[in-house]
């Protein structure tokens, strides 16, 4: 008995043979096509089924830290007619940590495969059209009402202004001398998009545990400045509440805090109810001290910063797991969110209108009231035409015209921003978060 061994399967047939006239089982199967680069690339960067990367709750969030830092510039005014107000303006600055840490976790959650020359044009195109006019807004103000002096209206620190290098001057006129004491965050911001991609890349390969430990590293060394400065005076306390290289502890929080949510890592439900703990203890503790400490920024931002972290992390989390998120995902705080940049922005100028114009020259608590709603009002409706005509059509413009920052071999390795893949919670590892 014989056994009919069929022939092998060959790779490409002998030369000078056409495939298609051999038998069956030696005929050559073309090769399947490949994808193109791009093709490749998108599946990559395509998020998993049920994960929602558009986080419209922090950015609804946004804005109600961006309400805080209005009640710290308006609660002088009208603290004798409406008490509650007055405890939420002694700590309103630190809704600037907020902004610092959400910026590092969003950065950190959306960013990633890109040129480093591409992410900084991105950055400018979205903060600096704006901010340039905000700056010019001022100067129209301190012109028209003269209110040039030693504290808000220092014209020399208008250059450092416009160059996005005023925090770096440990002068109260010059990080605080111009657009109502709140422009000097921006010089923060530019900072911390400058140092974002040494930053993504320190911490993209790292596990929770690294990751938390570098942020870690950062961090505390800063609180450890910020807090005796706070007892040391003003002088001391503003200049390093207003110092990049300190504050820039915060944004390295949220870049780590980010790449954890992209991992899917998310934390046990009883990790989950303590990190609700850590949100609400700090904030009690800074709102019953903030009325005899409320001076100490140093010492309120630290306190402030568990709770900012906390509630970023939980919100942005439950979200991307399209959680839902009452009130403060509904489009009204949505959409307050989105112009809260503007808002923060302009709202100084707005309250420097409505106080020359003796909008706060009250008598009884109603009056109060309504000179507070209608301070708000005027900075919501600046805000949103500024949004709408400036904000986003210099956006658009400027990314029309972004740099392709493209590179080649070991340069374009070192210049570029590596892609970390979004993972749904059930594809995360079981690694520890601390």
């Amino acid at each position: 008995m014989t056994w009919s061994v069929p022939p092998r399967p060959i790779s490409r047939p002998p030369r000078g043979i056409d495939p298609d006239t051999l038998p069956l089982q030696v005929r050559v199967r073309p090769p399947a096509p490949r994808r193109p680069a791009a093709d490749r690339r998108a599946q990559r960067a395509r998020p998993p089924d049920g994960l929602n990367l558009q986080l419209p709750t922090l950015t609804g969030l946004r804005g109600i830290a961006a309400l805080m830092v209005f009640t710290r510039h308006i609660y002088v005014d009208v603290e004798a007619f409406i008490p509650a107000l007055a405890i939420l303006g002694d700590i309103g600055y630190a809704g600037v940590t907020f902004f610092f840490i959400l910026s590092g976790y969003v950065l950190a959650w959306s960013t990633g495969g890109s040129a480093d020359a591409t992410f900084w044009w991105r950055r400018f195109a979205r903060v600096y059209p704006l901010y340039f006019l905000a700056v010019w807004i001022w100067l129209a103000l301190a012109w028209h009402f003269d209110m040039f002096g030693e504290f808000g209206s220092q014209v020399i620190s208008i250059v450092p202004s416009l160059l996005l290098v005023q925090a770096w001057v440990p002068d109260q006129s010059i990080y605080f001398g111009w657009g109502g004491a709140v422009l000097w965050s921006l010089s923060c911001e530019a900072f911390f998009y400058l140092m974002f991609p040494v930053i993504y890349r320190m911490l993209a390969y790292r596990d929770t545990r690294g990751r938390l430990t570098v942020a870690a590293a950062v961090i505390v060394p800063t609180m450890l400045v910020a807090v005796p400065a706070s007892f040391a005076g003003s002088r001391y306390d503003l200049a390093v509440y207003a110092n990049p290289g300190i504050r820039i502890g915060e944004f390295v929080l949220g870049v780590a805090l980010g790449l954890i949510a992209r991992e899917g890592i998310r934390g046990s439900r009883r990790l989950r109810q303590s990190l609700l703990l850590v949100a609400i203890v700090p904030a009690a503790v800074a709102v019953l001290i903030g009325a005899e400490h409320g001076h100490r920024q140093g010492l309120i931002d630290t306190i402030m910063i568990p709770t900012f972290a906390s509630l970023i992390f939980l919100a942005g989390t439950r979200e991307a797991d399209r959680g839902a998120i009452p009130v403060f995902g509904s489009w009204p705080v949505v959409y307050f969110g989105e112009i809260s940049y503007a808002f923060y922005l302009v709202h100084p100028a707005a309250l420097t209108i409505a106080v020359q114009l003796g909008w706060f020259d009250v008598l009884t608590a109603g009056e109060a009231a309504l000179a507070l709603l209608a301070g708000l009002a005027l900075a919501t409706v600046l805000a949103a035409f500024l949004h709408h005509t400036v904000e986003v059509p210099a956006r658009r413009m400027l990314m029309r015209r972004q740099p392709e920052g493209r590179a080649r071999g070991a340069r374009r390795q070192r210049r570029t921003i590596p892609f970390v893949p979004w993972r749904a919670p059930a594809q995360a590892s079981l690694q520890p978060m601390a």
